[in-house]
Order: structure tokens, then C-alpha cells, then sequence
């Protein structure tokens, strides 16, 4: 679990920048975009998960293919936390350059509290919670099968599973059982709200962009995705929460 003090009057003014769900692959034109939206962003940037859309373990495989993106990530550490999603996990690559990476959370912004998280274990899904439980807790597993020759088993076992939802994770459509994991996330994220007494939960996954207050007056929000045409990310700033649209 991360935690963030964010309760000084200067760090409360501080912008903060979450994006999820982008999906990258090799050779990815997104790549480019996402160096550029990390290097002209001024404040906090947090990835929310799935950024990449298969990366497991140290994998020197991946770090040579996406070698520019690490060393932009490498230079803004400072500013930079990680949430592992489902798609990329176990990342102790971050570790080494100084980013901080885990699968929850946490900090308060004038007085209110924010609890983040990618999502999936909010879905409703049994394959996603056995999935999460079994991950979390064999990464010396993952850490020896993923720094070996194993490497290139995991990759194109992981390229093949990722692809099954690549196209349909660039264009989602809100209909079926997406809509159905959306709104399971909603339900359960809020019930996590009322239980630790959290005003915003934030989290990606499902791509469906979205803030919504409830009726109990929790606000969570969805930082969408980056499709090939757009991208959509959330900013906190003065304690607001904003969801933004961009051209890619």
C-alpha cells in the first residue's frame, strides 16, 4: 500500500495527473504521446494500472523496447507513483529506478481522503480476485521466472492472452458485460468509501471515463483509457477532481 502526505499548503495547490489503461505494445505510437504528456505536466503523476499491455517482473526483453520511456521515467521520479494493474505487475524494474509501486493508494488533500486503486479487484469477478490473490502473493515466483529464460515463454504467453483484448480495450463499448463490471466497481468502491470513510475512489480498468457522486455522497471516479484517436486522464488540483479529454 502507497501512501502519499499531501496536508502542507503548498503541496495542496500541487496538480496531480492519474492515467490508466493505455495498453502499450511495441512499436506503439502512444509511446511517444505518453513521454510527452509525463515531460510537459507540471505536478504529481500517477499511473493507475495497465499501462503497458503485457509486462510481468524485471523482463529485459520489454526494458529494451521501451528504454525511452524508463529514462523519462527514470529523470521524473520524483514525482512519478505506480499502481500495477493487471496487466503489468510485479514490476521491480521500478524499484531500481526509485519509483514507488504498489496496488493501492492512499493521501488526503484538504481534509479529504482519496483511496486509488487500478480496479479489477472491484469488478466482481471471481477470475479477476483468485487472479490478484494468487499474484500478490508469489512475486518471488514471478520475480525468478521473469529474470530467466523463461522470459520469452511468459512474454508469448502474455502477448497472446493480451491481445485477445487488445482491439476491443483501443475502442471499448459501453454495453454488456462491461457495463456490467462497471457497475459492480461502482457498488463496491463505494461500499469501500462508506467502510473507511474515504471521499474519492479512483480507479481505472473498466474504461469507461467517468466521475460520479453517489447518494451517499462519495465521489469515484474512472480515469478511462488511451485509445488510438483519444485519451482521457483525471487532474486534481486545489482538491477538485477534473476529467480530461485529449487528441492523440
Amino acid at each position: 500500500m502507497l501512501e502519499f502526505n499531501n496536508n502542507n499548503n503548498n503541496n495542496n495547490k500541487e496538480k496531480i495527473y492519474i492515467i490508466s489503461d493505455i495498453h502499450l505494445k511495441k512499436q506503439d505510437k502512444r509511446e511517444k504521446k505518453l513521454i510527452e504528456f509525463i515531460e510537459s505536466k507540471k505536478g504529481k503523476i500517477i499511473f493507475l494500472g495497465d499501462i503497458f499491455d503485457i509486462w510481468i517482473g524485471k523482463n529485459k526483453y520489454h526494458q529494451k523496447i521501451f528504454q525511452k520511456l524508463i529514462d523519462v521515467l527514470s529523470k521524473n521520479k520524483d514525482r512519478i507513483l505506480y499502481v500495477e494493474g493487471n496487466h503489468d505487475f510485479n514490476l521491480v524494474w521500478l524499484d531500481e529506478i526509485g519509483i514507488p509501486r504498489g496496488t493501492e493508494f492512499h493521501f488526503k488533500i484538504n481534509g479529504k481522503k482519496f483511496f486509488l486503486s487500478h480496479g479489477d479487484m472491484f469488478s466482481g469477478e471471481i477470475s479477476h480476485y483468485i487472479y490478484r490473490k494468487i499474484v500478490l502473493k508469489s512475486e518471488p515466483i514471478f520475480h525468478k521466472i521473469t529474470n530467466s529464460y523463461f522470459d520469452k515463454a511468459v512474454n508469448k504467453i502474455g502477448e497472446v492472452l493480451a491481445n485477445l483484448s487488445h482491439q476491443k480495450n483501443m475502442i471499448p463499448k459501453v454495453e454488456g458485460k462491461r457495463v456490467r463490471i462497471f457497475k459492480n466497481m461502482i457498488k463496491n468502491a463505494e461500499q469501500i468509501a462508506i467502510d473507511k470513510f474515504i471521499d474519492f475512489v479512483i480507479l481505472g480498468h473498466c474504461h469507461i471515463p467517468s466521475i460520479i457522486r453517489t447518494k451517499h455522497g462519495k465521489i469515484i471516479a474512472n480515469s478511462g483509457f488511451w485509445g488510438n484517436s483519444y485519451g482521457t486522464y483525471i487532474k486534481i488540483e486545489d482538491g477538485e477532481i477534473q476529467l480530461k479529454y485529449f487528441n492523440i
